[in-house]
């Protein structure tokens, strides 16, 4: 049965219906997913309208829910940093909250929640408002979707809470198929939870419960059989893709055909798809299908999902559980994960479950526990590469499970630069490429915004210009011995060559003040980036000295994001470049793999490596699409030899090769920019008096 054969009121109030009879459970029985923002929640709601949720999960329903946690005015006052809730006494706040909830339930409640969490059917999510809303999230609005794509909304005062039968309560019901005027309403509402859901609304900071706030409930459950007294057999009908991803039941076309590739080359192949167009997605869909088909055949599924990152395995985990599953992370001490994925083993083999996850880092993916434990593996094993580029180098090569029978590989720069070796083992393990979606597809399909592109020449200072020759001559012998810096057995002393002059032309002296002008003819500074290197200079880091002349020089909110920083201190930062809060940030390293900053519209770009895969992944992070986000400005320092330094000595090896280096980096970006031919003028003069135009 669908939504559309149930007669539902128009209005409900507490005073003519009840609520839970004449709404909730009838609408509940038929619906396939559930999202609901609302102020206040109580389990009582859940004992309520047992019947109802009972129904919802036996026919595999999802919900999503945002809540509100109980916040005292002491407890907005500590919240309060620069009008945005921020820092770790949020994380502290919705613990306790949390763990109030759990204190409040009886044993067999807590079974029966925890159990839905386990099962995929309830996901929570914190909302606290900031920036210019204080007090409680107030919203009181939902939409029910049945597999058919029916929606019914609702909007009004009523909360999930056990009082709310006996209040005085009334709510506005909103059927698609009713009128015009609904629909519109049904999509306001749509679009409204989504927003907040993903963290986009600028006045509601929404916080995902740590695995630690959950693992009460399902420590509580998993000591008990499925035997609720709420829900006496609710169970999962099994992970399933979430609807706010599909259109018409769909995938987008590029991904139905990376996923139908997969399947006819026998479940092998490589995604080869640009950041930000939807490869998280892609996979999780390709690994539901798959799990679909092996248990309609009654086997087991094991789906090893390997990261280079801990934050990518929590990225991974959050869009994982969004699925359905219940995914085990295996990295820090084997205490956190061990017993769990050996419990887990033991249940596919003796049939208890069909499916289960591992998400693992690179590092722990190469010890010998876990190499043992995926050698035990029962039924199929399905492995993931994430960032496959990562795992091509000899010792990761040896860590690849053999005896995965379905292998998947994903990246947006599959290819290892200078190691062709290692490109080719992978292609070996994973299969040939079952998709190519680069950014040239995604920008032309809208799925990443268009950019203009700015190349700023710069030249070394003498001193800077007598070091990079004497380091280019060093090189150069050393490559002329047949020596080969990406050979995990070539040389140190090359690898400490080329990483100083890496380093050199990354911090060229002249870069800082032509950004510093740059930043002051910029009108309005709003969600900038600005890319730096990692050089030091008398033991104070580059990034450092660039923040300062930016922060207190240009008095711009200024802040680093690095690997210093710690995770909350992390999310703050993201959340305050994404309100507008903190109008520049400068990072290093960290954003080039897993953190999204979609909310970018200005890059600068200090320093890059002449590695593809660094240069092509920051481009991708900033061209990712945000609300009222149109362009993308990029600015590219590149550094030049000097005119004069030309006329003086002519043109040498040396002067070529380093605008070579550059010249990698500025091909690719100008290929694709709106602004593609005067980004070319910019740059043909240099390249005429080098010879180099054909490159």
């Amino acid at each position: 049965m669908s939504l559309k054969d149930i007669s539902l009121p128009l209005y409900v109030t507490t005073s003519e219906h009840d609520p839970i009879a004449d709404f909730f459970d009838p609408v509940l029985e038929r619906a396939s997913y559930y999202d609901v923002a609302v102020g206040y929640f109580s389990t009582a709601w859940l004992r309520d309208a047992a019947h109802g949720i009972a129904e919802f999960a036996r026919a595999g329903g999802r919900a999503r829910w945002i809540i509100s946690p109980e916040l005292s005015e002491d407890d907005f006052r500590a919240l309060a940093v620069d009008g945005a809730p921020g820092g770790d006494r949020v994380d502290e706040i919705i613990s306790r909250s949390y763990q109030e909830l759990y204190s409040e339930l009886t044993q067999r409640t807590r079974e029966a929640l925890g159990w839905l969490i386990i099962d995929g059917v309830l996901t929570f999510k914190i909302g606290i408002p900031r920036n210019r809303l204080s007090g409680i999230m107030h919203a009181k609005q939902g939409q029910f979707r049945d597999r058919e794509g029916n929606r019914v909304g609702f909007l009004g005062s009523y909360n999930l809470t056990g009082g709310a039968g006996t209040n005085w309560e009334a709510f506005s019901v909103f059927c698609d198929w009713a009128s015009e005027e609904s629909t519109s309403r049904n999509d306001a509402i749509a679009s409204s939870f989504e927003r907040m859901w993903r963290g986009q609304d600028p006045n509601l900071a929404v916080h995902d419960p740590r695995e630690a706030d959950l693992s009460v409930f399902a420590e509580q459950a998993r000591r008990s059989t499925r035997h609720y007294d709420l829900f006496p057999s609710a169970v999962s009908d099994g992970p399933c893709v979430p609807p706010h991803f599909l259109n018409n039941g769909r995938l987008r076309d590029y991904q139905e055909d990376g996923i139908r590739n997969w399947f006819k080359n026998n479940g092998k192949g490589i995604l080869h798809m640009a950041t930000g167009t939807g490869k998280t997605v892609t996979a999780l869909t390709t690994i539901t299908r798959l799990n679909e088909y092996v248990t309609s055949k009654q086997g087991e599924l094991l789906t090893i999902i390997a990261v280079p990152y801990q934050h990518l395995a929590e990225q991974w985990a959050k869009e994982a559980r969004e699925f359905g599953y219940d995914p085990i992370l295996c990295y820090g001490g084997l205490s956190r994960w061990m017993n769990k994925a050996q419990s887990l083993l033991n249940d596919l083999r003796a049939k208890v479950r069909q499916q289960g996850m591992f998400i693992v880092v690179n590092a722990s993916l190469r010890d010998r526990p876990f190499q043992t434990l995926i050698e035990q593996a029962p039924g199929h094993l399905l492995f993931v590469g994430d960032e496959m580029h990562n795992l091509g180098a000899r010792n990761a090569l040896a860590s690849l499970p053999q005896n995965a029978n379905f292998r998947l590989g994903l990246s947006a720069t599959p290819d290892r630069a200078g190691d062709e070796e290692g490109t080719t083992e992978l292609r070996r393990y994973f299969g040939q490429t079952v998709l190519e979606f680069g950014l040239d597809k995604a920008i032309q399909g809208g799925f990443l915004c268009r950019y203009f592109y700015y190349p700023i020449l710069v030249h070394f200072d003498d001193e800077e210009q007598t070091e990079y020759d004497e380091l280019s001559t060093q090189i150069s012998k050393l490559f002329a011995q047949g020596e080969k810096p990406d050979n995990e057995e070539g040389s140190e002393a090359l690898k400490r060559l080329l990483i100083r002059r890496a380093r050199l032309i990354g911090k060229a002296s002249n870069k800082l003040p032509a950004l510093l002008e740059l930043l002051r003819k910029q009108e309005d500074v709003h969600h900038t980036l600005v890319y730096c290197g990692d050089s030091k200079e008398e033991e104070k880091r580059y990034i450092d000295t660039a923040l300062e002349q930016i922060g207190s020089g240009l008095r711009l909110r200024a802040n680093k994001f690095t690997s210093q920083e710690s995770n909350s201190e992390r999310s703050r930062l993201l959340s305050q470049f994404a309100s507008g809060d903190l109008q520049v940030l400068l990072a290093i390293r960290c954003l080039d793999e897993g953190v999204d900053v979609p909310m970018t519209q200005t890059a600068y770009i200090l320093a890059s490596s002449t590695n593809p895969k660094e240069f092509i992944q920051r481009r991708g992070r900033v061209l990712r699409r945000f609300p009222g986000k149109e362009r993308a400005t990029i600015y590219d320092f590149i550094v030049t030899p000097s005119p004069d330094l030309l006329e003086d000595k002519g043109v040498s090896n040396v002067e070529r090769s380093l605008m070579r280096r550059e010249l990698a980096r500025f091909n690719e970006f100008a290929g694709l920019a709106e602004n593609h031919g005067e980004a070319l003028s910019k740059i043909r003069a240099i390249k005429e008096k080098l010879r180099l135009l054909d490159h």
